[in-house]
């Protein structure tokens, strides 16, 4: 039976965890979705199932999908992510090929209709060990632009000693506070959010839908997160986490994933992250965490690599960025 195309559908999404699934596995960076998880990231974002997606069927089987994260923004830059995968068995017969180029293709529409000069940028990841994927994305020459690490920390093992003399949490706890994460300033966090991240690279201001779906949505813990506080209650970081609890048989133990953690610029050096993370990490291993895991950018300016280091985060899995840009 000759391979069929189509946009997926809303009755897709079972189909689509499972592709996602089991390919996770092969691909290095196992992870356990669920359609009702898919369904929410899909309607956050939002994805247009008939103009953002593209599937490959065998008969009623999806072995391949593609889908378009378009991200608008009026600051910065605008992005277009592409994510999806091929079923491993059906590798290396142009089904990859066929989506990444529609994909490509449709990202490249949306940067252009974006209706502002703002540098524009099309861009896919892949685990390092993919070799299969990275071999497709340097085909359509894309170029690999930025590498990026999960971190974890074995929470069995004690607390990493504090190195000798002074450090940014001994000179930090002046002047602000760790305080639970409270869902009624999630505006006020969010505003905050963005205004940390504006010197990270390919970050734009995140929006109110996918913030709430960050903060409310599929495996978020609102009772695990914090806040860090000025002496007038303002808020000045953050730190959100997340417990996928499916993922714990893939991953051979309990997993907290701190989601996104952030300091304003003006107080980053004064041991914010430092009390924000320890806090977190306090919490998992009361809660019967084996492991609290992070993603970061290896090139983060803030020198937050070190700072995990130090917490006791060691290197887990790698990935990288490809891009293309795109003229107005």
């Amino acid at each position: 039976m000759p391979v069929t195309y189509r946009p997926l559908r809303d009755t897709d999404y079972p189909h689509l965890a499972d592709l996602l699934n089991g390919a996770s596995i092969v691909d290095g960076r196992a992870q356990h979705q669920t359609a009702d998880e898919l369904r929410q990231e899909f309607t956050s974002h939002p994805v247009d199932l008939d103009n953002h997606t593209l599937a490959a069927w065998d008969g009623d089987q999806l072995i391949g999908a593609l889908y378009a994260f378009y991200l608008p923004s009026d600051v910065r830059e605008v992005r277009c992510y592409l994510f999806g995968t091929v079923h491993p068995e059906r590798r290396g017969n142009g089904i990859g090929r066929h989506l990444l180029e529609w994909g490509l293709h449709r990202g490249t529409e949306l940067l252009r209709a974006s209706g502002n000069d703002l540098p524009k940028y099309l861009r896919v990841d892949s685990s390092c060990a993919n070799g299969s994927a990275i071999r497709l994305f340097e085909r359509f020459r894309l170029e690999p632009i930025r590498y990026f690490a999960d971190l974890r920390a074995d929470l069995r093992q004690p607390t990493p000693a504090k190195p000798a003399g002074p450090t940014p949490a001994s000179r930090a706890t002046v002047g602000f506070r760790i305080v639970p994460w409270d869902l009624a300033r999630n505006e006020e966090a969010r505003t905050v959010k963005n205004a940390a991240f504006m010197d990270h690279w390919g970050s734009t201001p995140t929006s109110a839908q996918w913030w709430t779906t960050q903060t409310s949505g599929f495996g978020s813990r609102p009772d695990w997160s914090y806040f860090a506080v000025d002496d007038d209650d303002r808020i000045i970081g953050h730190l959100i986490t997340h417990r996928f609890e499916h993922d714990d048989p893939l991953l051979g133990a309990k997993y907290a994933w701190i989601d996104n953690i952030g300091t304003l610029a003006e107080w980053r050096g004064r041991g914010v992250a430092t009390q924000l993370i320890t806090t977190a990490l306090a919490k998992y291993r009361k809660e019967g965490m084996q492991f609290a895991a992070l993603g970061v950018d290896s090139a983060n300016p803030t020198g937050a690599y070190r700072l995990y280091e130090s917490l006791g985060f060691g290197p887990w899995r790698e990935f990288v960025n490809y891009q293309r840009v795109i003229h107005a």
